[in-house]
């Protein structure tokens, strides 16, 4: 019929037009390597000297190792205007950074200007003006490229970097096969990322993904492991905001407004957190601080009051100190955020077809902005639930014998803090020693290095406490007796290790500071 005749001339417009973009960018990014060179110039080889410390030993740390990764010259907020941006994985516990340009022999020092270890980005600055003046090797100074929008399904995409395997440049193609939320290896942090099959191997890490335009696109950072020609790629949304809360905070250090201390309630900072106050240090990426399931079943939707044509996720968990804490409960059923309708497994719409996980539009917002859901609730009939802010409508579930509330609740947003620190990059560990006591904080670094397998090797409980556990308290820390030292003081303690610590003379400790306090 004519509706169905529409709808396939439709389709095959859409394909028609996927193909000749697909065609079109093929060809642009195969003339990336051939007429650009001033283009390459602004991808960069980074060099990396790193020390992380020993959380078994916190006192010392482990012996200097180097690597090597790729960058990418961009406008940046850094003194001059223009940065180095590159993973945050190639320049974690360094303590020395290189840098150098395609053509170039010479390694100029880079210093660390800004790391944000959630998202895997940092810009580098390049103090040396020789840097970025022009040479008889390479012609062309480096020069900021820009950032371009996401791209679409089928595009092609040429990877610029320094991988394994050789010194030069090296460049790759490929065409973009995936785009949804991905576990961040390096900060463990689930962010938009876009999924290539191209070769992205170890030293490609910070070079950029150059789109049909020849504009950045994205930046490389992980594959998969034992798999081929799985790579992906942070799209420049997620650059977009690290780079603008990086510029919020380097205007507030020029103005000589406080900034927030390594460690909460420390008056006096270590040589070690001078050091390090000197880099900006992201605050990291907003969540709501729930905890939601899927309400694919028809039953279960029907328990919860859900009409036919209502979708949205059940809220299982909220956590104590989260940013929804006081304005969502467990129970209630997710339906929108900001207007867009969650669906039943917890995706929105992204672009046309396009559909990601709902936790995409919170990670946009930066701290202390706010965030329009609207939920449904269970409440009993007659009874007094608050049925919290703006529009509300009620409805009876029949012979349930309760009602169900749909109403609409605003607050603000924040990044969630974990009660065990998922990374402790660029700082070193805290610890107390008494009596040949050792004491510290728990950390998931501290888990590690029981080995790959930490998960089944390290202590059961811990493991327990930092997956799944939540603070109570702002600044709650799990503290635990690492060690013990021998000595004559602690005979026949010797061989406790890796202990939570619940309480000191009775009373209970929350922190390293409150055991301090109490010990002392």
């Amino acid at each position: 019929d004519a509706a169905a005749s529409l709808a396939r001339s439709a389709t095959a417009a859409r394909i028609s037009a996927m193909t000749s973009r697909r065609r079109a960018h093929a060809t642009a990014g195969a003339a990336v390597a051939a007429d650009d060179e001033h283009l390459l110039q602004s991808v960069v080889k980074v060099f990396t000297v790193h020390s992380s410390p020993n959380y078994f030993q916190p006192w010392q740390n482990k012996p200097q190792r180097e690597t090597s990764g790729s960058g990418v010259v961009v406008a940046a907020p850094v003194p001059g205007g223009v940065g180095i941006l590159t993973n945050a994985h190639v320049v974690a516990d360094q303590t020395f950074v290189q840098v150098r340009r395609h053509g170039s022999s010479v390694k100029h020092r880079a210093r660390v200007h800004a790391v944000g270890h959630a998202c895997d980005l940092a810009v580098l600055a390049v103090d040396d003006p020789s840097f970025w003046a022009e040479g008889t090797v390479t012609a062309h100074p480096p020069a900021p490229l820009s950032l371009g929008d996401t791209p679409h399904l089928q595009d092609q995409v040429t990877v610029v970097g320094f991988p394994q395997g050789g010194d030069n440049l090296s460049i790759t193609s490929g065409v973009v096969s995936r785009i949804e939320l991905t576990n961040y290896a390096h900060g463990a942090a689930q962010l938009l990322a876009i999924q290539l099959d191209a070769a992205i191997n170890p030293g490609n890490s910070g070079g950029p993904a150059l789109g049909a335009d020849k504009s950045v696109v994205g930046l490389a950072f992980q594959n998969l492991a034992n798999a081929d020609n799985i790579g992906y790629v942070i799209p420049t949304p997620i650059i977009r905001r690290f780079l603008e809360d990086v510029e919020d905070d380097w205007k507030a250090a020029a103005t000589h407004m406080p900034r927030p201390r390594t460690k909460p309630g420390q008056a006096v900072l270590t040589a070690q957190e001078k050091e390090e106050e000197k880099a900006i240090h992201h605050a990291g990426f907003c969540s709501l601080g729930i905890k939601c399931q899927p309400t694919d079943n028809p039953a279960m939707r029907q328990y919860l009051g859900m009409e036919g044509d209502e979708t949205g996720v059940l809220i299982t968990e909220v956590l104590e100190l989260g940013p929804a804490a006081g304005h969502l409960k467990k129970d209630d059923v997710l339906m929108e955020v900001d207007g867009k309708k969650v669906a039943n497994d917890g995706t929105v719409s992204f672009r046309g077809w396009e559909r990601v996980a709902f936790d995409y539009l919170i990670s946009l917002k930066r701290p202390g902005e706010t965030v329009e859901t609207k939920i449904r609730r269970k409440v009993a009939k007659g009874g007094e639930e608050s049925r919290g802010g703006g529009e509300s409508e009620s409805r009876s579930d029949g012979d349930d014998a309760r009602e169900t509330e749909a109403f609409t609740a605003s607050f603000a947003v924040k990044p969630r803090a974990p009660l065990v620190p998922v990374h402790q990059y660029d700082r070193l560990p805290s610890y107390y020693v008494y009596a040949g006591l050792v004491f510290s904080p728990l950390t998931q670094p501290h888990l590690q290095e029981f080995g790959d397998d930490w998960f089944n090797t390290a202590p059961r409980r811990l493991v327990d406490r930092a997956l799944n556990d939540h603070p109570t308290s702002p600044g709650q820390e799990v503290v635990i007796l690492s060690q013990v030292l021998a000595d004559e003081v602690n005979a026949g303690y010797q061989g406790m290790h890796d202990l939570e610590v619940r309480a000191v003379n009775g009373r209970e400790v929350k922190s390293l500071r409150e055991l301090k306090v109490e010990v002392e």
